[in-house]
């Protein structure tokens, strides 16, 4: 993608620096760019003392419709509203709305492997990216990390694998351009971010994107032993594979041999958190 002389707008810079990476990728690359936040330039000093000696202006303390018209493309933090108005607006003016996750997925030449759910997510993404770093120690592991996966393209070519913790809200950055990652996992679904959607149906639909549009020799890893998690079976176009802890699936499960072994285990590591408790009590209390 060539983004020299594009007027990009990047709503929300963020105190955790979620639009750092794609700010200093776009401006590297020869954007024009634009950085505007609700919060005031004291709140966001790190993030922009992040950015020093790049060309890129800065709107602080509000957003302006103006600068949503005069821009090629806005780029919008996961922390804004896909709803927010002044998207609503760019769309209705026919300017492009992305994400730092979609441009990735526009000009990532190797596969990607995207995980996502409630719980779990950043664990079997490190661990994910682990057992890969083992076979490949090029593995590049980014996402909802707080690492930029724009920043790491240049040391990806075809064969480098790719591993992404994907939040809901960067899940959502997908959908414009019907993208989904060659092996996507579910960790499981629970209640969560109920701010920001309408119910949980609407939360479900947000996580499902990671494998909604994948093709039929994709795959989509799931979790058999919670029933919100089977129902995106019925939704998969791709190959599901299923991973338990209580049941023998088609895919990855505990023997019955190993159930038990990890049963024994928890008890063992219980009795012993107990003994030092007792054993321990200032340090209980404390």
């Amino acid at each position: 993608m060539d983004f020299r002389n594009k007027r990009v707008l990047i709503m929300g810079l963020g105190v955790h620096g979620g639009g750092i990476g794609v700010a200093r990728y776009l401006a590297k690359h020869g954007a024009h760019v634009t950085v505007t936040d609700l919060k005031p330039a004291e709140q966001l000093r790190d993030s922009i003392t992040q950015l020093e000696g790049l060309p890129i202006d800065y709107v602080l303390g509000e957003h302006r419709e103006a600068d949503v018209l005069q821009s090629d493309i806005v780029v919008r933090n996961p922390g804004v509203p896909r709803e927010h108005p002044l998207l609503q607006l760019a769309r209705a003016h026919d300017i492009p709305v992305e994400m730092e996750v979609s441009l990735f997925f526009l000009q990532c030449p190797a596969p990607i492997v995207g995980i996502t759910g409630t719980k779990g997510k950043t664990t079997t993404t490190l661990l994910t990216g682990a057992m890969l770093k083992e076979k490949d120690p090029r593995a590049v592991v980014a996402g909802n990390l707080r690492v930029s996966t724009l920043e790491l393209l240049p040391q990806i070519d075809a064969a480098t694998p790719v591993v992404l913790e994907l939040s809901s809200w960067q899940c959502e950055g997908l959908e414009p351009h019907r993208l989904s990652p060659h092996i996507a996992g579910i960790t499981n679904l629970y209640p969560d971010h109920l701010n920001r959607y309408q119910d949980m149906a609407d939360y479900a639909a947000a996580k499902a994107l990671i494998f909604i549009n994948q093709k039929a020799d994709d795959c989509v890893v799931l979790n058999a032993d919670q029933n919100e998690s089977r129902a995106f079976a019925s939704q998969a176009r791709s190959r599901v594979i299923w991973f338990s802890r209580t049941r023998r699936v088609d895919g990855v499960f505990l023997s019955e041999r190993r159930r038990d072994r990890a049963h024994a285990g928890w008890k063992r590591c219980g009795a012993t958190a107990r003994r030092r408790a007792k054993r321990y009590p200032a340090a209980r209390r404390a």
